[in-house]
């Protein structure tokens, strides 16, 4: 039978062990890694144990010491998986870095994988590779004498390779079957766990019965039955399944078809379990996807909220500033009105606001009106008059373009701004030295130009084009 898994469990328990030997630290994100790798291991969930180590390779913090235990503890992984060819890989490469290191007990962990998969390859190819495994172990051996755990596990293969040597021979050669269980024996003695020699049990069946000594095999079979959980159905099998043969030594049939019987109904029991394991697995995964999605949708969500959120205030803040800009050019123009308005209203108002606005050489010249609102309103309020003097000149630009629409001359708006005065036709001919008949010409074609029809037509509509 190619593995059992007691064993194994013993030698997680072991590279544990070795791994505490290698580097002092204790709580690194490769070890714990391992940790759950090992967990994950003694429920026979191998895959979910595999990933885990393939993590713990990929670990930032990885030293070439754990990089090595790393690499055994996926060789024996692969074993029990049935990858032999990965494992060898595996294992080779984990005695390299371990011979680098120079940590014997990392030496001897990779030689006992690379043994335990000469072991591996003469039974699934069925090629005689005993021999290489046995010279492999006995050189793990020699570097494990540092650790007793270790120890016992290497001799544990050292006799199922003795028991190999004799697999093709009839009758067995006593001598290598004497020693297969002296190397049970001596690991049992090296061992310091107290589970160990139930652990060793299953190497026991399998000597008992190629020596058959098939009394002393059913006994032992059973003893691990009975040290057996109602649901460790892997190892049950293995046990059933030995002794189907043990039984058939024995002569006795009926016994043997009843453990057959016990065999197929461990491993149905071993499937259905593995098949329910990757079920919930594939469930878990699923459920996890869900949740996943779901949080990369509410970040979406959340981001959208935010970059909204942004805009909202960014329009908020442009919009108060517009408005506050808007009152202050408001207020300034309110403070320029009252200031005309107080000037009109006093009793030596004559022509005052003339003065005022005569100081300005040109209405569209946007330095000179924003000095004359500085000086009228003062220099403390420079930004109301900066407001006051572009809300004039921009207004005086518009005037200006709407007069030239309307094609008006100089001479005829001079014409608009002396009626304005109140002068009649006559006097304004005596101003402008022009006879009578010329101010009446002039005042037909202003009538026109500005589609009016009487004096207060005509001076209506030349205040709001600022004429006068």
């Amino acid at each position: 039978m190619k593995k059992f898994f007691p064993a194994f469990a013993a030698f997680l328990i072991v590279l544990s062990a070795v791994s505490c030997q290698s580097d002092g630290k204790g709580n690194d994100s490769w070890r714990g890694l391992i940790e759950e790798s090992d967990r994950l291991a003694a429920g026979q969930d191998w895959e979910q144990a595999t990933e885990h180590v393939l993590k713990a390779l990929s670990a930032p913090d990885l030293t070439d010491g754990g990089k090595s235990l790393c690499l055994s503890r996926l060789a024996a992984l692969d074993i029990i998986t049935w990858r032999d060819a990965q494992g060898w890989e595996h294992a080779v490469e984990a005695e390299r870095l371990a011979r680098a290191s120079g940590t014997d007990t990392l030496i001897a962990a990779a030689l006992l994988q690379k043994g335990r998969l000469q072991l591996c390859g003469a039974i699934t190819e069925g090629e005689a590779q005993d021999e290489e495994a046995l010279e492999t172990l006995h050189e793990a051996l020699s570097f494990a004498s540092g650790s007793p755990s270790l120890k016992a596990d290497i001799l544990l293969q050292t006799s199922q390779a003795y028991i190999g040597l004799n697999r093709f021979k009839d009758p067995i050669d006593k001598e290598i079957y004497a020693k297969a269980g002296e190397a049970i024996d001596e690991a049992v003695a090296s061992s310091k766990d107290p589970a160990f020699p139930s652990m060793a049990l299953p190497y026991w069946m399998r000597w008992y019965r190629q020596g058959g000594n098939w009394k002393d095999g059913i006994e032992c079979c059973l003893k691990v039955l009975e040290s057996l959980s109602d649901e460790d159905y892997l190892m049950q099998s293995q046990c059933w399944n030995n002794l189907v043969m043990l039984y058939a030594q024995a002569g006795d049939v009926d016994s043997s078809a009843s453990a057959h019987q016990q065999y197929v109904y461990a491993i149905e029991h071993y499937m259905q379990k593995k098949a329910d394991s990757r079920l919930q697995e594939m469930e878990t995964r699923y459920e996890t996807s869900l949740k996943e999605a779901q949080i990369a949708r509410m970040r979406i969500w959340v981001v959208l909220l935010v970059v909204l959120a942004a805009a909202l205030a960014v329009i908020m803040y442009m919009s108060m500033m517009y408005t506050r800009r808007i009152v202050a050019s408001d207020r300034g123009k309110e403070q320029l009105l009252r200031l005309i308005s107080k000037d009109l209203s006093s009793p030596q108002a004559g022509r005052k606001v003339s003065p005022s606005i005569s100081g300005m050489s040109s209405l569209e010249d946007e330095a000179a009106v924003l000095a004359r609102c500085e000086e009228l309103l003062g220099e403390e309020d420079r930004d109301v008059a900066e407001d006051v003097a572009l809300y004039i000149s921009n207004l005086a630009r518009e005037r200006s373009r709407e007069v030239k629409k309307l094609g008006l001359t100089a001479r005829e708006c001079e014409v608009i701004r002396l009626c304005s005065e109140g002068l009649s036709n006559a006097g304004i001919a005596g101003k402008l030295h022009v006879s009578i008949y010329t101010i009446k010409n002039h005042k037909q074609n202003i009538f026109l130009k500005m589609d009016v029809h009487s004096n207060a037509e005509m001076l209506s509509a030349a205040n709001q084009l600022g004429i006068i």
